[in-house]
């Protein structure tokens, strides 16, 4: 809890009369170079949550206190892409790839006290794959398990290939060997969640009512005002936790969250917290600059076009819009705070191609052609409409490419919804035309960007993540193949092959990768953006002045007197 006391503290180090020109912060740490425990990381979204339920969280936003609330099998290493033990202590894998044994770790429990067995996996995972419970979109990614198709389609009361042979074991088998199979064994879907709870109070209040066995405990939700987390005791490392509470804002405002946050009323701004402007300044304030992160982004961004709704179930309207917009000049739009894209995978992801000649690229000329065999030389007789996410960002992009599409005959119409209905609604079939919509790395390969937004198995009546409702089987057969090929080399070729094919279609028109952004206060110690996770903060802690150090310095301050006054102009507020 951020008391008076500390805040004063804070200030007394970082107040000291500045000749500087431009505004610096106005609280620097005590310089500790040991983690501390205690304190409350504040930070702020634009929007509200759509849940916190492991089985449904699949946005940005939601993801954050998700990761935070819950915890599965095995997790990520700081900083790194290896996968390490989490609720399991250790695994073996047998010999031909097929069969995982997680080993749990003694005394763990549920936030509540209630201890976790291999029963609750079954649960959690059963839970998560049934279709006619959970909607979940990850679902998919567990394909390969022994009984997936039975199960999902209630031919099946239970998942066949797992097995739980004691309180402490839980085995995967699989029907064919995965090398990305731990890597989706990370994914938050597949964390554990507590059976008494869910008979209790039902999925949908789950959501907002969760309780986990992640590092933190969901104290309260308040819609549209913020949530709050509270340091899980029970955590299996709750050692390595160190801060007291994490509360996220919800519903402010980019450019009052960045206000707040000089202000130091907030503790970190992120992407999703800094305007344009606001990104500008931060560039070239050299106060500042030490507390900025930068990193190449795993998001790739763009506009997906409904392949079962006019115009876009033709394909030359599709390969049309690819080829008018201007993506340098998007980019530029934005002060480059984004770099152009002309296909689906990242620079950072095996199986990018920087001189695939099939890339996506700005051809006003080429444009037209396809205008024109589309049947539409002067134009679409019909405007289109275009669904964004609400704020400056979306309006941004609505605004560019509205400019840019209107160079070849297509009038757009924008259509801003809040982000809590966004992606359900682009999800429902045959009611988005064209959205602008992007995906973020959940592992470090190409599967994740093509299967889940490309694959037909991801198309549904609701909740589907294939955006574009694109079908196509040959595609379908190339990605089969590449899940299960045992060469490295064989299978990025396969997923290269699959690019293409989708470079031909063009059931998205790819725009940029993302640049990331990030700014904490001095004090915000022990955070560096994950390489998947980005905006995971739980390792954080506050280099806090202790009460003791603050009654040495102000007997310091006093004993210079008046002339130390006047050098040091510390007020005395308090501290934490």
């Amino acid at each position: 809890m951020r008391a008076s006391l500390v805040a004063t503290a804070l200030l007394a180090l970082g107040a000291v009369a500045c000749r500087d020109p431009y505004p610096h912060p106005r609280f620097l740490g005590a310089g500790s170079a040991t983690p501390r425990r205690g304190g409350t990381l504040r930070f702020a979204f634009d929007s509200d949550l759509t849940t916190v339920d492991p089985a449904r969280a699949s946005d940005t936003l939601a993801a954050v206190p998700t990761r935070l609330v819950h915890e599965g099998l095995v997790n990520y290493a700081p900083g790194s892409t290896d996968v390490v033990p989490a609720l399991a202590e250790r695994w073996e894998v047998s010999a031909d790839g097929r069969t995982y044994t997680f080993h749990l770790r003694p005394g763990i429990a549920f936030s509540d006290g209630v201890p976790i067995t291999s029963d609750d996996f079954r649960y959690s995972w059963e839970r998560m794959l049934n279709p006619r419970r959970i909607p979940s979109p990850g679902a998919e990614n567990y394909r390969l398990i022994v009984g997936f198709d039975a199960f999902r389609e209630g031919r099946a009361a239970h998942l066949a290939g797992l097995e739980t042979p004691d309180p402490r074991t839980v085995v995967l088998r699989l029907t064919d060997a995965d090398r990305t199979f731990l890597h989706i064994m990370a994914m938050r879907f597949v964390s554990v969640v507590p059976r008494h709870v869910l008979d209790r109070i039902g999925d949908e209040r789950f959501g907002q009512e969760p309780v986990g066995a992640g590092p933190f405990t969901l104290e309260r939700w308040e819609p549209n005002a913020r949530i709050v987390m509270r340091r899980n005791p029970r955590y299996w490392n709750a050692q390595g936790i160190y801060l007291d509470r994490i509360e996220v804002e919800l519903s402010v405002a980019r450019h009052l969250q960045f206000m707040r946050f000089l202000a130091g009323e907030l503790d970190y701004a992120h992407n999703y917290s800094l305007s344009t402007a606001d990104y500008l300044w931060l560039l070239n304030n050299r106060a500042w600059r030490p507390y900025v992160v930068r990193q190449p982004g795993t998001l790739i961004g763009g506009f997906m076009m409904n392949t079962e709704m006019a115009p876009f179930d033709n394909v030359h309207v599709r390969r049309a819009v690819t080829y008018a917009l201007d993506r340098d000049g998007i980019a530029r739009a934005r002060n480059n705070r984004i770099s152009p894209a002309w296909s689906l995978y990242p620079p950072t992801i095996p199986g990018y191609r920087a001189d695939n000649p099939l890339h996506q690229r700005f051809d006003l000329a080429a444009a037209r052609r396809e205008m024109a065999l589309a049947g539409y030389p002067n134009g679409l007789p019909e405007e289109v409409t275009l669904w964004l996410g609400e704020g400056e960002t979306g309006t941004i992009y609505g605004d560019l490419v509205q400019a840019d599409l209107r160079r070849i005959g297509i009038r757009v119409r924008q259509r801003p919804a809040a982000f809590s209905i966004y992606y359900a609604t682009l999800g429902r079939r045959r009611t988005v035309q064209l959205a602008f919509t992007g995906w973020q790395m959940d592992y470090p390969d190409p599967s994740n960007f093509i299967e889940p937004n490309f694959h037909s198995r991801a198309i549904h009546d609701e909740q589907s993540s294939n955006y574009a409702f694109y079908s196509n089987p040959a595609l379908d057969r190339t990605l089969d193949r590449a899940k299960i090929e045992p060469d490295a080399a064989a299978r990025i070729g396969l997923y290269q092959q699959a690019e293409d094919m989708l470079l031909r279609d063009a059931p998205w028109a790819y725009m940029y990768t993302s640049l990331n952004t990030f700014v904490t206060q001095p004090y915000v110690r022990g955070w560096a953006p994950h390489p998947v996770w980005s905006d995971y903060l739980g390792e954080a802690w506050l280099d806090l002045p202790t009460r003791e150090w603050v009654a040495a310095r102000h007997a310091h301050q006093r004993s210079l007197g008046s002339l130390g006054a006047l050098a040091n102009p510390f007020t005395p507020m308090g501290a934490r």
